[in-house]
């Protein structure tokens, strides 16, 4: 996964202040008695795994590379009809050196990212933070507290997912925005964001594609035998994406395919799930 990040570069770049993984707050808790708020049901808890098999086990740009991450979660419903996600990120970065980043999302009822708060620091800005990014239609705006306010607009033109930093949530909540038609590719774009050195604090990435809805299937995650959808992203000149959704929007797994079939295994996978009974 690490050298699909790393192509990602050739795409279209615009530049603005935001969070990059490698920066993050250690050991930082999320609020363990969240589950008081008022009106919010518990529907579910799980963790991500990445597996990168390749590249030393790194994952991301150059000079942001992680290693072993994990992602733990749970997962609200909220009498709006929306959903609430809070959530922890652990890695190395550098390798040996164990990190935290916790995070916040909100999601719509049909289970697309709205809204995400990431608690960690920024790498070339010290003090500033937390992150806060609006998902909109058509843009995809962030913003930081600091000294003088910092702001991101990215003009987005299709439905569009964030792949760096890794957000499960966000890549999922892109199929729930596309027809699952077999005969119709829907176009989409994904965002990189970076932060390359102090004279260049971020830059940002969108790589555009198609998305396709390959049908169902059964995968076991997490344990369990799922009737998963599938989808592949393809954008020109990369290895091909597929990705692996429940009927409720939940990314069971995401695969890097190589052209070659003993190519070391990339992506992430579902590995730990609780849920009510109808989700």
């Amino acid at each position: 996964m690490n050298r699909f990040f790393l192509c990602a570069r050739a795409a279209a770049v615009a530049t603005a202040v935001v969070l990059g993984m490698s920066g993050a707050v250690p050991n930082h808790k999320p609020d363990q008695n969240s589950d008081q708020t008022a009106g919010r049901t518990k529907v579910a808890a799980g963790e991500y795994v990445v597996v990168e098999q390749s590249n030393g086990g790194a994952v991301g740009p150059f000079g942001e590379e992680i290693y072993n991450f994990d992602e733990t979660w749970t997962l609200w419903h909220t009498p709006n009809g929306q959903y609430e996600i809070e959530g922890e990120r652990s890695f190395e970065s550098p390798r040996d050196l164990k990190r935290t980043s916790p995070f916040r999302a909100t999601l719509s009822r049909d289970f697309t990212l709205l809204h995400i708060t990431e608690l960690a620091r920024i790498r070339w800005l010290p003090g500033a933070g937390p992150l806060n990014c609006d998902f909109r239609p058509r843009e995809l705006l962030c913003s930081a507290s600091a000294r003088e306010p910092l702001t991101l607009r990215t003009p987005m033109q299709h439905p569009y997912a964030l792949l760096w930093p890794i957000s499960a949530f966000s890549l999922s909540g892109l199929t729930r925005e596309v027809e699952r038609d077999p005969d119709r590719a829907s176009p989409v774009q994904f965002v990189v964001i970076e932060q390359p050195s102090p004279a260049m604090p971020v830059q940002t990435t969108v790589l555009s594609g198609e998305l396709r809805y390959l049908g169902q299937e059964k995968l076991v995650a997490a344990g369990e035998t799922w009737a998963a959808f599938k989808f592949s992203f393809a954008p020109v000149m990369y290895p091909r994406f597929l990705i692996w959704t429940s009927a409720k929007g939940l990314l069971l797994a995401l695969a890097i395919e190589h052209e070659h079939i003993n190519w070391p295994q990339e992506g992430i996978r579902l590995v730990r799930i609780e849920k009510s009974p109808d989700f």
